[in-house]
């Protein structure tokens, strides 16, 4: 009888795996799209998991080789365009939750398949091509610092091929605006820029999302080059269109919509200093926002500099603090380099401070 109790190889996997990741049955039953007293059977040994297709397919979700789960490897089989697009759709889910590590493991193992895969100019294949790029470069933005932004830079770059071959300015549209916004991050504003305009002005049929994100992204660059007209002229038109759009069927992948404008003002004017403002915004954005670990990380990133730079050090301190956390516990590098600017912040404040310290208490004081 103990035998018939004993969990198969891939049942056993799937605990382990579950365990690791910190995940009830009903959690990962979902994901697998399994009834949890099925998860059970298996983990238990009930119920013994081993059909090769199914196999197979946990493994595509969980995006692992079949190894892991005991199947032998053989040839691949091709996907369906449904498929990939599931595949991707796995992938900014587990980023929303801020499984980053896993997301890159889906979108990597999802790749090594297409390139083996897309051998014709199939325009559907291709189409879902370029979204995995395109979730292949937002998870490489996630995970690289500032000045190795150039990183995605490559990703974007296949996705803006593909959509120029197949004619589809969406695509186009995003490909260029996150190459204009890597090149923000490490410095290049006037080239940031460039990419943002040719973003909005060569593809006017692009949807409503990916223009609104163009907007949106042209905005934070013309805020880094203090030109506060641009900035408020590209906020106004971002925030109208996001007012048009159903964030949940977005091109953007939910990453625009009227939340994401409202922590762009509320980051915006952190920056500036006007910390009421600020404030303000981010109240507006959390009500918009889906309380997904990502969102609540983003919000609690602008807070602490609204905070900071708002005089209102002891609270801005903490949220950095717990930020600084959680991006390094979730691998997330971007959202760590704005807890960076945090840092920086104060390490000027601390070097004003440093005449009237001598003054008041000696040079040899002024850590006191």
């Amino acid at each position: 009888m103990a035998s018939q109790h004993t969990p198969s190889f891939a049942g056993q996997f799937l605990k382990n795996y579950r365990n690791a990741h910190h995940q009830t049955q009903e959690q990962l039953a979902a994901e697998l799209n399994v009834e949890p007293r099925t998860l059970r059977a298996y983990e238990n040994g009930e119920r013994q998991l081993n059909n090769i297709n199914e196999l197979r397919r946990i493994a595509d979700v969980l995006g692992i080789e079949p190894e892991l789960l005991g199947v032998a490897a053989s040839i691949y089989v091709p996907k369906t365009p449904e498929e990939i697009e599931e595949t991707i759709k796995r992938v900014w889910f587990l980023l929303r939750e801020e499984r980053i590590d896993e997301a890159r493991n889906v979108i990597n193992r999802l790749l090594q398949h297409l390139q083996m895969q897309i051998t014709s100019e199939d325009p559907t294949l291709l189409r879902s091509l370029a979204h995995a790029y395109h979730a292949k470069a937002h998870v490489t933005s996630l995970t690289s610092k500032a000045k190795d932004a150039g990183n995605a830079i490559s990703y974007y770059g296949k996705m803006e091929e593909i959509a120029r071959l197949i004619n589809d300015q969406t695509s186009l549209n995003i490909a260029l605006t996150y190459q204009g916004d890597m090149y923000r991050r490490m410095g290049d504003i006037e080239k940031a820029i460039i990419y943002l305009e040719v973003a909005r002005d060569t593809t006017p049929q692009a949807d409503t999302a990916a223009r609104g994100n163009a907007a949106q992204l042209l905005a934070r660059a013309s805020l880094r080059k203090n030109d506060m007209y641009a900035f408020e002229r590209a906020m106004a038109e971002s925030e109208e269109l996001a007012a048009m759009i159903d964030p949940n069927t977005s091109s953007t992948q939910g990453h625009f919509n009227l939340g994401t404008v409202y922590e762009e003002y509320g980051r915006s004017y952190a920056e500036l200093g006007q910390m009421h403002k600020a404030l303000e915004y981010l109240a507006r954005a959390e009500a918009h926002l889906p309380p997904t670990k990502l969102w609540i990380l983003l919000l609690k990133t602008a807070r602490a500099l609204a905070f900071v730079k708002g005089g209102e050090l002891r609270e801005g301190i903490q949220l950095a603090t717990e930020a600084a956390i959680e991006s390094r516990a979730t691998s997330n590098q971007r959202y760590l380099d704005r807890v960076y600017l945090v840092d920086r912040y104060l390490d000027d404040i601390q070097k004003m401070r440093k005449p009237l310290q001598e003054v008041l208490y000696g040079e040899n004081s002024i850590d006191i």
